[in-house]
């Protein structure tokens, strides 16, 4: 599909096979990722926030000011939220990618870092969970913008809920569909690879899972009716976005990495035929006890992968990215709400 406005979307067909609770694409063609001249990524919502952090050469860190006291001050929270700035050719594109938990940190972090999204060419929902996608009416309430593409995954619109061993149960509620619709959002739902913005942009869609360390999210479970709720751990709606740099290679971008990081960057790997991956940006879902047993694993297959640059955010945790630190740490750069992350 090919929008008035020079936006292009173009589905890849295929019909999923699920086996042993496992998902395998059967499609097998390459997918071909134009390449960009440079790919800027700022971080607009993350668990954590240090204004101390230095800026490097390619990272930029919101600047001290005298006054720091008296402004409005960035926010984090438990949610994720990036904005990926596309170059090529001296044009300019924009995606958003989730929209954090809290219905007004989106905006107000924007205002914050004096980034305005009049000329936002889509969004792309990184999975159904309540936050990555809190913000989401909140910022299309306000940009006003109809036919505004959202990219997302079928499942998530499901209703669902976390509960942990202790008997603590929270909520994770999908996107509003019909609040959406009706300020004019063009919805895609698509579990196939996807590709925005003339090709230079691709969603992953249902990602392949491959390792036998990596399976989803076993206290989740999915509403099938009225207070009838059934086990469903695979959060097969969790996808990311993908960019090929000129002569750098791929930049991946996870906001939670459900299907597991090494499985996220080994299917960008597999779709784009291209091996080198430059960088990985994102949440890792290695905190809290259950995931900590496989942070090993998880670090073995990364170092073999070798991205030169590696940010893990949000649901990564404590403990993954300190031992990221430490055995790469030439790739390993500290997130923070606010840092701009320049990739050329």
């Amino acid at each position: 599909m090919c929008r008035s406005d020079g936006i292009s979307f173009n589905a890849v067909r295929s019909h999923n096979r699920v086996t042993s609770l496992k998902f395998t694409s059967p499609y097998t063609d390459i997918l071909r990722l134009q390449t960009i001249d440079s790919l800027e990524v700022t971080i607009l919502i993350d668990n954590t926030i240090d204004i101390l952090l230095p800026s490097t050469a390619h990272v930029n860190r919101p600047p001290l000011t005298w006054d720091w006291s008296g402004r409005p001050q960035l926010r984090a929270e438990h949610g994720y939220s990036l904005l990926f700035t596309i170059r090529k050719k001296g044009t300019s594109r924009t995606i958003l990618y989730d929209a954090g938990l809290a219905p007004d940190t989106l905006i107000h972090n924007l205002a914050v870092l004096g980034i305005q999204l009049t000329e936002l060419d889509a969004i792309v929902l990184s999975h159904g969970h309540a936050d990555h996608h809190g913000g989401l009416l909140g910022i299309i309430h306000s940009l006003g913008k109809k036919n505004l593409p959202l990219v997302l995954h079928p499942d998530a619109w499901k209703n669902r809920k976390i509960k942990f061993p202790s008997g603590q149960e929270i909520h994770m509620p999908p996107p509003d569909r019909q609040a959406l619709e009706k300020n004019d959002v063009q919805i895609i739902d698509s579990r196939a690879p996807s590709f925005l913005l003339s090709d230079q942009a691709l969603v992953t869609g249902q990602v392949d899972r491959v390792t036998e360390y990596e399976n989803g999210f076993p206290y989740q479970y999915e509403e099938k009716d009225d207070d009838n709720w059934e086990l469903d751990p695979w959060i097969w709606d969790d996808q990311g976005v993908v960019f090929h740099i000129n002569g750098k290679g791929l930049v991946v971008a996870s906001s939670c990495s459900h299907s597991g990081v090494v499985n996220v960057l080994r299917n960008a790997q597999r779709i784009t035929g291209i091996d080198k991956v430059h960088a990985f940006i994102g949440g890792m879902h290695l905190t809290g006890g259950i995931f900590e047993e496989i942070i090993p694993h998880t670090i073995k297959d990364l170092t073999t992968i070798q991205p030169d640059i590696i940010i893990p955010g949000h649901c990564t945790g404590w403990k993954a990215t300190h031992l990221i630190s430490h055995e790469m740490p030439h790739a390993y750069t500290q997130g923070s709400v606010g840092t701009r992350i320049q990739l050329a």
